[in-house]
């Protein structure tokens, strides 16, 4: 009887483990744009901004701040790299209507980067990133 509910606790405390593992929980950063982006339609000046994501697993949904007030949200994708960055930055594409759509937000010293809308399954594309914070 003490054996196999030690069973069920240490079977218990090991799902535990893995969804904590898996989880994104709340995040936090600081995001610096060197040139006007566009997300989910709206155009985002440069400037510094704030970045909040909230969410378990890796879809999350991605707010932009600026002062107190949000600017924007969008879901995103939290990806692991296999190297940690060596840079705060972002990652933006031109888009079909010429506007720079912002893909990626990446943070030094983590191992993991936002992905942006369809960018969410793509590879990271730090080598041509728009800028860094």
């Amino acid at each position: 009887m003490k054996g196999s509910r030690n069973l069920v606790t240490l079977a218990g405390a090991s799902l535990l483990l893995a969804t904590s593992a898996f989880a994104a929980g709340t995040g936090k950063g600081t995001l610096h744009l060197y040139e006007s982006v566009e997300v989910q339609g709206k155009q985002l000046p440069p400037g510094d901004y704030k970045v909040e994501w909230n969410g378990e697993g890796p879809k999350v949904e991605l707010s932009i701040s600026s002062g107190k007030q949000t600017v924007a949200s969008v879901p995103a994708q939290v990806v692991t790299v296999s190297e940690k960055n060596r840079t705060d930055g972002y990652a933006s594409k031109k888009s079909d209507d010429g506007n720079n759509a912002l893909t990626e937000i990446f943070f030094h010293g983590k191992d993991f980067e936002l992905r942006l809308g369809d960018q969410a399954n793509a590879e990271p594309s730090h080598s041509g990133t728009s800028g860094s914070n």
